[in-house]
């Protein structure tokens, strides 16, 4: 009688979260929309719980369901997108945000000029805005002139994706001293999700620098590569690129 009263309670909590795909407890605590699987929600918040940011930058928006983990464990917060509505949707939510509109790729320079100029220590960022390779790996380059007064970790969400993972390897890591740890696979991604025609998207990677210096060579870890290289074989992202080499003839049916 007790086990069936506590799975009663239990399927009434579970149907008030039945449009998610993470438990109640976890949703009571982050409520707002929140576009990452399970795995990738537990990872993010934990790195966060860890470091406890003074200064946060997160590039990339939306709905606000990675900005409300990054507003609870931060002291400040920047968040960069180039949709306006955002200040409108959810500057009443977080007392700690300062929201900048625009392109990152103009945005992020001069926040990082400013930041590094006042001697601000930034310790988190979050990059999920831009998911071009070529916005990627600009976003990357751009956050990574910051010089760290502490430890950095940055987050990069859909580094399953192969456009995105371009651009996460386009980057020279060793070329940069204070970059100590890179892992595209911090936490793994997924497949056909919500039916997306084979498509390959999340997974976080994770980029740590450190204030002092690296001595030796840098090595940038992929640990569930070859569970990438089978599902891209299966992926609609292979299909696409063994065509690639009809794109010219397309074009030219097209005029």
């Amino acid at each position: 009688m007790r086990e069936f009263k506590y799975m009663e309670n239990l399927n009434k909590d579970l149907l008030l979260f039945s449009d998610t795909n993470t438990p109640a407890f976890t949703e009571i605590d982050f409520p707002l929309d929140w576009s990452m699987t399970r795995s990738e929600r537990y990872g993010f918040i934990h790195v966060l719980k860890q470091i406890k940011p003074k200064i946060s930058i997160e590039i990339g928006t939306y709905n606000g369901g990675s900005l409300q983990v990054i507003s609870k464990y931060s002291e400040k917060v920047y968040a960069i997108d180039n949709d306006p509505t955002i200040i409108d949707r959810l500057g009443n939510k977080f007392d700690n945000v300062e929201f900048l509109i625009g392109d990152s790729k103009t945005v992020i320079p001069k926040l990082i000029k400013d930041l590094q100029a006042k001697n601000e220590s930034i310790e988190f960022a979050l990059i999920d805005g831009d998911h071009s390779t070529e916005g990627i790996a600009t976003d990357i380059k751009n956050l990574l002139v910051y010089k760290p007064i502490k430890s950095l970790h940055i987050i990069l969400h859909d580094s399953f994706n192969p456009r995105c993972r371009k651009g996460m390897k386009t980057y020279n890591y060793n070329n940069n001293k204070y970059v100590h740890y890179v892992e595209l696979d911090f936490i793994s991604g997924i497949f056909n999700p919500d039916d997306l025609g084979r498509q390959m998207w999340g997974g976080l990677a994770l980029i740590i620098l450190f204030p002092y210096e690296r001595t030796i060579p840098l090595k940038v870890y992929q640990s569930e590569l070859k569970l990438y290289n089978v599902v891209y074989k299966h992926s609609i992202h292979f299909l696409k690129n063994s065509l690639s080499f009809l794109k010219p003839i397309v074009r030219i049916f097209r005029k």
